[in-house]
């Protein structure tokens, strides 16, 4: 009987260890973090309603510099995110144009950044069978800094515009898993605010390695600015599939 209540008490003390341990770690801030690479070419609406296109290969033709990423911190049931895509595109070009029967030089300097960031807080609302759920809220940011240089027969004419674009967006976020090693993640959100109407969505597959989640799947992004323009554009959709790998931290 003494050895039955000495194991009883060894059990418990370590058991309550252990729940304090985990309650320690619940406690702290998680953080992760990816970074990817998104293949995406835009499609678009002018403001004189003529169609835009700009594939994926014009796009790396005339990159400069781009990054991606997203970050993560979690305390228990809340969270914090951030994503970026940032783009530098430039490109120059240079023709002749007759006026008068006299070819006129006419050249042009293009340095186009582009700045998409999606930020906010969530808050888990389910966690059942290996599928984890969120509701979140937050904000979109859009720029586009332009910057063109034109040259007509040796005369400079320079344009530009800086105009950041702020829309509110509610969405859901989450992840299933389907075995030991591969999982499942989703994300959709809405919103308005500068534009009239914005959303996203993506689905991805995910395998967990030692130090890191290699992860693909499919993005959707667009924005509809209605009367009020943004840029040139009465509409702008991105779309295409995305690698990349994400890491604790």
């Amino acid at each position: 009987m003494r050895h039955l209540i000495h194991m009883l008490a060894l059990a418990l003390l370590f058991s309550g260890t252990s729940v304090a341990a985990q309650n320690f770690v619940e406690d702290k801030w998680q953080w992760s973090g990816a970074a990817y690479f998104w293949g995406a070419s835009i499609d678009g609406t002018s403001d004189s309603g003529a169609d835009v296109q700009v594939g994926l290969d014009t796009i790396i033709d005339n990159l400069k510099f781009g990054a991606m990423g997203t970050l993560n911190a979690q305390k228990g049931n809340l969270s914090f995110f951030g994503d970026l895509i940032y783009l530098d595109l430039g490109d120059t070009t240079s023709t002749t144009v007759p006026v008068l029967g006299v070819p006129v030089p006419v050249s042009a300097d293009i340095d186009l950044k582009g700045l998409i960031s999606t930020a906010g807080v969530g808050y888990q609302i389910y966690d059942q069978s290996g599928t984890k759920l969120e509701a979140l809220g937050g904000a979109r940011l859009l720029k586009f800094d332009s910057d063109i240089n034109i040259s007509v027969g040796g005369r400079n004419t320079r344009l530009g515009s800086s105009t950041p674009n702020w829309d509110a967006i509610v969405g859901l976020r989450g992840s299933t898993d389907l075995s030991e090693k591969w999982y499942l993640n989703y994300y959709a959100d809405i919103g308005t605010g500068d534009s009239d109407f914005t959303w996203q969505a993506l689905v991805g597959v995910n395998y967990r390695m030692k130090k890191a989640d290699i992860t693909a799947g499919y993005r959707y992004l667009s924005w509809d600015f209605g009367q009020d323009s943004y840029s040139g554009f009465s509409a702008l959709d991105l779309s295409g599939f995305y690698l990349g790998a994400r890491f604790d931290f």
